[in-house]
């Protein structure tokens, strides 16, 4: 508890996609918020600036510019206040990526996971909400995905350190009895959405009028999540005090990839032109939540249909692209921006240039 009295939650990953939305929630239920972020340029990080804008605004928001995998990074994290939840969403995204780079996916994804275990999972341990995939599942598992599969098969880099990070959360627990919740995710999308994934990089090409790339045939099928609904889930999982539990967050409803390109080009009003190519190695062939422990552990059910989130999506997006710019300004004259925030924004072309287009 902060000295008002009100709760404090640090949050990894707090300016991504997911985690700057988990902030503004957590700030609008009256937490005092530590975010951590390192900024990396897996994306464009003014992209991640411009997430927490609303964040920045607020006092009861803090922001550190930490690389979690680095030497020293668990006791920088024990020398702040003793958050009462720690929600770590933080690490490196993207499939096709940690095939070319599975040194960069084990540091970010396993130690710097193993870091914030050593931090909040030993002495006076502090519940620990951690970020899995659905990738973990692989494509042994019998759809719909339930906990209990053995996940020993994970078909890419990514999926494996993924996998990698819930084990060492179940050691962390019954080593020294520290409360634990892995969430698998399934196919988060919505606003501030990473411009590497599927829906965002399929509407920017219908909005620059270009062909869409679809890998395969287009029958992969995923469980699309809205973020809202993963928010959701996430703060449930933050209220619980005890125990380790493995929990899924989907849909439970799969969509292939052509008819989701259908949805989107509704959704913008585009006719899209597709381009089919080689399916890459380390996809899934589908994603298929069973959210049937999630409903009686926390009565969670995803409530946003697929067609309504496109449609806010579609919205959002329009509008991101117009404003981007002018936000990343506001931030820059806040003064509450940490200087490697501040220094990213007054890099050459920083502000002039849109990185959402």
């Amino acid at each position: 508890m902060t000295g008002s009295g009100a709760p404090r939650a640090l949050v990894t990953g707090c300016a991504g996609f997911i985690g700057s939305h988990v902030v503004e929630h957590l700030l609008a239920t009256g937490y005092h918020v530590h975010g951590i972020d390192s900024f990396d340029d897996y994306y464009d990080p003014r992209l991640k600036v411009a997430n927490i804008e609303a964040a920045l605004r607020d006092n009861r928001f803090e922001l550190d510019v930490m690389d979690l995998a680095a030497a020293g990074a668990a006791q920088r994290l024990t020398a702040r206040p003793r958050p009462d939840v720690v929600i770590h969403l933080a690490g490196m995204p993207g499939v096709r990526r940690s095939l070319a780079e599975p040194g960069r996916y084990v540091r970010a994804n396993v130690v710097a996971t193993q870091n914030v275990l050593d931090a909040f999972a030993r002495e006076n341990a502090v519940p620990i909400v951690f970020a899995g995939s659905s990738s973990a599942y692989g494509n042994d598992t019998l759809p719909p995905f339930d906990e209990s599969a053995p996940c020993n098969t994970p078909p890419s880099p990514y999926a494996a350190t993924k996998r990698a990070g819930e084990l060492l959360c179940a050691a962390a627990a019954q080593s020294f009895g520290a409360p634990i919740t892995v969430l698998r995710l399934f196919t988060v999308y919505g606003p501030r959405q990473r411009p590497d994934l599927a829906i965002r990089k399929f509407a920017t090409a219908m909005l620059r009028k270009e062909e869409i790339t679809v890998f395969g045939d287009g029958s992969m099928a995923r469980d699309f999540t809205h973020v809202s609904d993963i928010v959701r889930g996430i703060t449930a999982a933050a209220r619980e005090r005890s125990g380790f539990r493995t929990i899924n967050l989907g849909n439970a409803s799969p969509v292939t990839v052509l008819a989701l390109v259908e949805k989107l080009g509704a959704a913008l009003d585009i006719k899209p032109r597709v381009r089919f190519v080689v399916r890459p190695p380390g996809e899934m062939n589908v994603t298929f939540a069973n959210i049937d422990r999630a409903g009686e552990l926390w009565s969670w059910s995803p409530c946003v249909a697929l067609d309504d989130g496109l449609a806010e999506f579609a919205r959002w997006l329009r509008q991101e692209r117009r404003t981007v710019p002018e936000r990343l300004r506001r931030i820059l004259t806040l003064g509450r921006a940490p200087i490697r925030v501040r220094k990213l924004l007054r890099r050459p072309n920083a502000l002039s240039t849109n990185p959402a287009y």
